[in-house]
């Protein structure tokens, strides 16, 4: 959930019309795991849809005014749930789900 002061940032038009071309442009594939997969290390069932546009250099009460790091495509990044929480949280979820709602333990 958004923080009370990127609350009006995340709703602006400026914000969800990057945030749309952005994913568009990844074609919705989580950066990450296509990253993994090009290195070897992730096979192709277990690449991810991105889910959020996320931002590199996180925002902050100072920097949210600038559209150098807010907007630009060069502070975005696509993630799937599992990179996001990684960045956020420092570890994967323990398992995760397949297509079909059966459960699969992450191998991390």
């Amino acid at each position: 959930m958004a923080k009370e002061y990127a609350k009006v940032f995340y709703n602006s038009t400026a914000w969800k019309e990057t945030r749309k071309a952005y994913y568009k442009s990844k074609s919705g594939i989580c950066e990450r795991c296509k990253k993994e997969f090009e290195a070897g290390s992730r096979s192709l069932e277990r690449i991810n849809a991105g889910i959020i546009v996320h931002h590199k250099r996180h925002i902050t009460p100072k920097n949210i005014s600038n559209p150098k790091i807010t907007l630009s495509w060069e502070n975005l990044e696509l993630l799937c749930e599992e990179h996001h929480n990684e960045e956020h949280h420092g570890k994967p979820k323990r398992y995760r789900f397949d297509k079909d709602g059966n459960i699969i333990p992450n191998k991390n």
